[in-house]
């Protein structure tokens, strides 16, 4: 039996988690924070509603939705317009936040994943609902600035899930520019950089083609090679480490990368994003049909490029302990 992690449970709670708003984002962000803050181990929730206040307070200014539902806004995003006309106070609106976005939503959801509340939740709200307990393992997980990349992913996430938002208003193409550096919609290009460490997330942090942890230069590559298939779609990118992508180069990958590009944009799809219905268009709404599609562009590239990269033939993707962790968790295909 794979044994789950505290960091794994709570990478998919982040990655994997129902979002219908980013409140579970702007807690996550929170939880960090007070676990490198915080030694008495409890969070007042009148502290937590206030830090909601300033944390959206700050990111609306970026312009993005905070809500997937067109024509509507987060209890946090209203109570900020009423603020700012002096409809109501800040004590108030704090209130609002408290009970509103904090005790009636996100504190009951956070740590739900697959409709299950996980085995080790990271906090525990008190009887009296007036504060939060920081568990041990959140503590552990973050205490002495520990995994960085947790809170990279976070807010990556974040940005995906606004991008996302307004996307589904707009239309997205799911292609990335010719130099790789951004993604392309109807309206607007969004930086590919900022994507990378939520990639980094569905891929365990680790390189597409060894299977070893992710370290800078980080690089983008076509799993199938461009040349062959002339086209910058996102579910054939993948993050690699620089000596495996200049080692690969414009070669094609043995049939056991094939495999785990499929799951890994089945893990993307599992995700709770609006991109991965524009996701389902380029591919295939079914299991098999995006299968393959994927498997008939390997085919044809093989058809234009008859050399093969064997890199290192012992590895393979599917047997890395993070794949197993991702199936067992989630239970793709």
């Amino acid at each position: 039996m794979i044994e789950l992690t505290d960091k794994d449970y709570w990478r998919f709670l982040i990655l994997y988690g129902k979002n219908q708003s980013t409140y579970k984002m702007a807690l996550g962000n929170s939880l960090i924070k007070y676990s490198k803050t915080n030694s008495d181990k409890k969070i007042q929730l009148d502290e937590l509603a206030e830090d909601f206040f300033n944390t959206y307070q700050t990111r609306l200014k970026n312009g993005k939705p905070q809500m997937l539902t067109q024509g509507r806004k987060t209890t946090v995003e209203q109570v900020l317009d009423e603020v700012s006309v002096g409809k109501i106070t800040t004590e108030k609106a704090l209130d609002n936040i408290k009970t509103n976005a904090l005790k009636n939503m996100v504190l009951q959801k956070f740590h739900t994943l697959n409709k299950k509340k996980i085995a080790r939740p990271f906090y525990t709200l008190s009887d009296d609902q007036k504060y939060l307990h920081l568990n041990d393992n959140l503590l552990n997980l973050f205490s002495d600035n520990q995994n960085k990349e947790l809170g990279e992913e976070l807010d990556s996430r974040w940005s995906l899930l606004e991008h996302g938002f307004s996307d589904a208003r707009k239309g997205e193409s799911l292609e990335v520019d010719e130099a790789l550096e951004y993604v392309r919609n109807k309206e607007q290009r969004t930086n590919l950089t900022r994507l990378i460490p939520v990639l980094q997330g569905y891929q365990q942090n680790t390189c597409f083609y060894c299977g070893q942890e992710l370290y800078s230069p980080i690089h983008v590559d076509h799993v199938i090679p461009y040349q062959a298939i002339k086209h910058n779609e996102i579910w054939n990118l993948v993050l690699s480490h620089e000596f495996c992508n200049e080692d690969k180069s414009d070669n094609l990958p043995p049939k056991q990368f094939i495999e785990s590009l499929i799951a890994r944009n089945e893990f993307v799809l599992r995700s709770d994003l609006p991109l991965k219905e524009e996701l389902k268009k380029v591919l295939g709404k079914t299991y098999l049909e995006r299968r393959d599609k994927v498997e008939k562009q390997y085919d044809f590239a093989k058809r234009k490029i008859v050399r093969i990269w064997r890199g290192n033939e012992k590895f393979d993707p599917q047997r890395i302990e993070s794949y197993k962790k991702l199936v067992n968790a989630l239970g793709i295909i």
